[in-house]
């Protein structure tokens, strides 16, 4: 396992795979086959910047005329930017924009296991695609 500090999560990550995980084992993919990118910026002035995007690959084309697709598209991703800081084992996500206006103002914080090249983010917080929780969400990223 890689020593997690700022420098070593610093840069360019892509999405391998997120999934919800139950404690039977049980993994839903919440957007289908997705795609994502995650940057972490490092600033000595000030707090780091970060930015993520995730998307579902498999999204149909967007009819501007129908209110059923705007909101299928809604619904097939999410982005978020903000500052970032790391303590103990968890990163923490202080957001300032965001596809859910919810997640504005919000601290979103994730354990972080860091293999070589691999990161994974976890959280047991419940996700806005399933309120009632007992799962894990996972992000696995890859330089």
């Amino acid at each position: 396992m890689t020593t997690t500090t700022p420098e070593a999560l610093s840069g360019l990550w892509r999405l391998v795979r997120f999934v919800y995980r139950w404690p039977d084992g049980k993994e839903v993919a919440p957007l289908g086959s997705a795609a994502g990118q995650l940057i972490y910026l490092l600033d000595r002035e000030r707090p780091g910047r970060m930015s993520v995007q995730v998307m579902s690959v498999e999204r149909p084309p967007l009819d501007l005329q129908s209110d059923a697709s705007q909101a299928l598209h809604f619904r097939s991703g999410f982005a978020y930017a903000g500052q970032w800081s790391l303590d103990e084992g968890r990163v923490h996500h202080d957001v300032d924009m965001a596809s859910l206006a919810f997640w504005e103002g919000a601290r979103l914080s994730r354990d972080v296991t860091l293999e070589s090249d691999r990161l994974t983010l976890s959280t047991d917080e419940p996700s806005p695609q399933i309120l009632q929780g007992g799962y894990v969400t996972l992000l696995e990223w890859a330089r």
